[in-house]
């Protein structure tokens, strides 16, 4: 596994994290310890890079209870209210159901009342609660708003959609957060949040044996590693609720980009 700066914060995190979104909002003892599984395989192949949400259902006190604790382990959540008595009951949930002290890092969750949330944050760092802050939002749309954000100086990370079929991020979100030393988390990889099934589709009735130079062997592994050949993104956050697909992700870290001239093929696939 290989492992790039997250923007700012110094912190050295996987190329390969793992989202949570779905995948561990579980309930029952063999779907939780399952997950249990997915994380472990994750940990053992150098993931340390873990982020989850309150809005995930049970996704938080699930991924609390697979890492148990593991000191290697990076974790980010989120935030989404509106008031700041319900951001700090959020947040003491997070703590909770996380079962640690200190979080790596919370984001304001699409933007949710960000000016208000951003003061919130930076209280709970000042007491050394939180030791980063950052933005998300899985709607292009918001990107006017996110730059404003952004240019606040406020935010330390920055969480984006991006992925073979939505590059727009590359047109002001990225420039920017390179020029404010931000670190970038990719949400939504390997699909759009709402049709999933769209560019693995389209990859799967293609020739990529071009790709296998490059150690490509899926149309999963095309779509990673066509994002970790941007030197703009710090992390890329796949889930995924089958064991054996962890270390098939995490086959792509290997740090040898895709050259221009390959992604420029692999998008014209699309």
């Amino acid at each position: 596994m290989e492992y790039r700066t997250l923007g700012r914060t110094g912190l050295r995190v996987s190329e390969l994290g793992m989202g949570t979104w779905q995948t561990f909002d579980v309930r029952g003892r063999a779907a939780v310890g399952h997950c249990g599984r997915i994380a472990g395989e994750a940990l053992g192949l150098g993931v340390n890079f873990f982020d989850t949400a309150p809005m995930y259902g049970e996704a938080e006190r699930v991924l609390g209870k697979a890492l148990k604790g593991a000191g290697e382990a990076v974790i980010a959540t989120k935030v989404l209210e509106h008031s700041e008595a319900a951001a700090r009951t959020s947040i003491e949930r997070s703590f909770k159901l996380l079962r640690t002290d200190v979080i790596d890092l919370v984001q304001i969750h699409n933007l949710a009342s960000w000016r208000m949330a951003a003061e919130v944050l930076k209280s709970y760092q000042r007491e050394g609660r939180i030791r980063y802050i950052g933005i998300t939002d899985y709607s292009v749309a918001k990107y006017p708003e996110m730059i404003e954000a952004m240019r606040t100086g406020d935010f330390d990370t920055v969480q984006i959609p991006y992925n073979l079929g939505e590059r727009t991020c590359r047109g002001e979100i990225l420039p920017l957060a390179r020029e404010l030393d931000m670190g970038v988390i990719v949400m939504t990889p390997v699909a759009p949040l709402f049709n999933s099934n769209l560019l693995l589709g389209s990859l799967a009735r293609a020739d990529l044996s071009f790709l296998e130079p490059y150690g490509v062997r899926t149309p999963g592994q095309a779509l990673l590693k066509y994002l970790l050949s941007d030197p703009a993104v710090s992390t890329v956050i796949p889930a995924t609720s089958k064991v054996e697909r962890v270390a098939e992700n995490a086959a792509v870290s290997t740090g040898e980009s895709l050259p221009p001239e390959i992604c420029e093929r692999l998008e014209s696939l699309i």
